[in-house]
């Protein structure tokens, strides 16, 4: 494709008096600019980026050429920019890369010109800083350079020239070092309590040295000298190191907080504060000897997510009668919450009180949620989806042409990153109603990523149309039909995976519409046979990604013998995660758990809401797809996990 656009250069007039007249050629001529800017042709790129001056990513040009070529370009060409394109996110960029530019060049007099207030970001901090130095400001920027040295993490490399500064004159008190490794203390940063520990000096360096001991073996804390009296200068690491023991023993923890209850004694702040952490590691650690000493003081604690957690602990056990009980101990406000209606509500069926459970069942049934929809089929009633769609009112978006225009260029030109920033402004830029005409603009442009994104912005839960649009009918039909999957299923998972975004990457790596990684997209395409999977690159295609990820999918369902629950939990969570859950016996009821049992009580808060997310969505799509509507089939429901 490149030497293409290369021949269309060699034939291109390259007068200014000719100006781009049609799209088409503006895009050809921007395809051109940007190949010639990647072989480093700035000079050639700039006469093609004259002749479409009205193009809506000519800026784009700009940007590129100003952020290569900072050694030939004045402060006021980087400063004409930002002025003419103040909306642009990457006017910010251009803005920032600069400053680094002429920081790496000890420019400090022309950095102090274009930014003279103190930057957010971390390394230009200090480059501001080193700045105000050059200029002999070292005593008046000492107070806020020191509120951005006491962190308990280790800073950009950029503060380093000016920490030597302010050590060569002594302002690192020692008091001032003991703060800032106490700090480090509590973040659990090892290295930087290392590094400080070299700055201190006498009594102040032995006891550091102590406590970072007791840091790395806080099994020590038993029979530790170290914290005897409120006024020792170690006393304030105590409650931390409380709680760094209870993360590797719980029953030491306890016996820990009690000695030292007595024997200081701790104030009700602190006992309160480390009787939470307690609980919460007993719950997260499924510590069941333990459940004694919580449940004698989980009251006390008055925190509703530690209840929260007790009655999942209940519900993995399968012991109604906690269940009951703790579910009572919640806030009133809570147990009217759709969840905790329906536990309710489970509770009166397990005691055989019908009549009384569907009472509640039905004052959750007109919602749309998992826990409606749970309800819904046990009642045997029809699904409420309560939809509220966006009328079409885009007539209301005149005057926003250009920026419509920009909008559907970064779309074309699949500047994928910029194009989701430049949403995101444009949306938080208008207010609501104009925000639902713009998601549905991108609905009917086909841009269905955009459309989910105004919804969630404007917190349009009901705006069905705009927040699960139907993507590339064919392709998720005809996939999901190859390897007998409803459809409406494979919406569900690629909705909840991307939001439609057909080139999302996550932290992790995944990419796409189903987040593939790219060594499961290998494996699978292996098993599958599909020879036109050949770099990572493609999972950013559709087609391509939705192939894999359906016969991913089709692969754990068969793992899991059709059974839809632990192969969505797998596709989230890994199935090796999920074989272990189901395998573990700790705190787990003998006889296996019903469908919704083992779903509130997956161990990942994440992967609990993807199950129940994409379970949900399911009905959804299939009303958006006129499908019959079924939430769980009757093997699902009748299975014990």
């Amino acid at each position: 494709m490149n030497k293409l656009l290369l021949l269309c250069c060699a034939f291109l007039p390259l007068t200014t008096a000719v100006f781009a007249s049609t799209l088409e050629r503006q895009r050809e001529l921007y395809s051109q600019a940007s190949v010639l800017q990647a072989q480093g042709k700035w000079q050639e790129a700039k006469q093609r980026t004259a002749l479409m001056t009205d193009y809506p990513l000519t800026y784009l040009l700009e940007y590129q050429a100003l952020k290569a070529n900072f050694a030939t370009t004045k402060a006021a060409e980087v400063q004409t920019f930002i002025n003419n394109n103040p909306a642009r996110s990457v006017s910010l960029d251009l803005q920032r890369d600069y400053l680094r530019y002429l920081a790496k060049n000890n420019a400090w007099q022309e950095f102090l010109e274009f930014y003279p207030q103190q930057p957010n970001s971390g390394d230009l901090k200090c480059y501001y800083f080193q700045a105000k130095v050059s200029q002999n400001k070292t005593e008046a920027v000492w107070p806020e350079f020191k509120k951005t040295w006491l962190t308990g993490l280790s800073l950009a490399n950029a503060c380093d020239d000016v920490i030597a500064v302010y050590r060569e004159k002594n302002k690192f008190s020692q008091e001032l070092i003991w703060q800032r490794f106490r700090l480090a203390f509590e973040k659990n940063s090892s290295s930087l309590m290392r590094y400080l520990i070299t700055w201190m000096e006498g009594e102040n360096k032995a006891l550091a040295t102590q406590l970072y001991a007791l840091h790395k073996k806080p099994a020590a804390l038993s029979n530790s000298e170290l914290f005897e009296r409120r006024k020792q200068l170690s006393f304030p690491f105590l409650l931390t190191s409380i709680k760094r023991l209870a993360r590797t023993d719980l029953d030491s923890a306890i016996s820990v907080l009690n000695s030292y209850q007595d024997k200081i004694p701790l104030n009700k702040s602190e006992v309160l504060q480390l009787k939470k952490y307690v609980a919460l590691r007993i719950l997260l650690e499924n510590e069941v000897t333990l459940l004694p000493w919580l449940d004698q003081h989980l009251i006390s604690l008055k925190d509703s997510d530690l209840i929260e957690l007790r009655i999942r602990y209940a519900i993995k056990s399968d012991n109604w009668q906690d269940i009951e009980y703790w579910l009572k101990v919640l806030p009133a406000q809570l147990q009217k919450s759709t969840k905790w209606v329906y536990w309710q509500a489970r509770v009166l069926e397990n005691k055989l009180q019908q009549k009384q459970a569907d009472k509640l069942y039905r004052k959750i049934a007109n919602e749309r949620s998992y826990y409606s929809f749970l309800a819904v089929q046990k009642l045997g009633l029809d699904y409420q989806l309560n939809a509220k769609p966006v009328s079409d009112n885009t007539g209301s978006l005149k005057g926003m042409e250009g920026e419509l225009a920009h909008i559907e260029e970064l779309v074309f030109q699949k500047g994928n990153i910029l194009l989701k920033r430049e949403w995101q402004s444009l949306l938080n830029n208008n207010d609501k109603d104009t925000q639902l005409q713009l998601g549905l603009y991108a609905y009917q442009k086909g841009w269905a990523h955009l459309s989910v994104l105004a919804s969630i912005n404007t917190k349009s839960w009901d705006a069905l149309n705009i927040r699960f649009p139907e993507v590339q009918p064919s392709l998720f039909s005809d996939t999901a039909t190859q390897y007998q999957i409803e459809p409406t299923y494979i919406y569900a998972i690629a909705r909840q995976e991307s939001a439609f975004d057909e080139a999302a990457r996550s932290h992790a790596g995944a990419r796409g519409y189903m987040q593939l990684m790219p060594g499961t997209a290998k494996d699978t395409a292996q098993m599958i046979g599909l020879k036109e999977y050949k770099d990572q690159a493609q999972l950013k295609e559709g087609g391509i990604n939705v192939a894999l990820g359906t016969a991913y999918f089709d692969m754990l369902l068969k793992r899991y013998n059709g059974n839809r629950i632990l192969a969505t939990a797998a596709y989230n969570a890994g199935p090796s995660r999920v074989d272990r859950w189901r395998g573990s016996q700790e705190g787990r009821a003998a006889q296996g758990l019903k469908m919704d049992s083992w779903v509130e009580t997956i161990p990942y808060k994440e992967t609990r809401n993807y199950v129940q997310n994409v379970l949900a969505y399911n009905v959804i799509y299939q009303h958006i797809l006129d499908k019959p509507r079924e939430f769980f089939n009757k093997e699902e429901l009748n299975a014990r996990y």
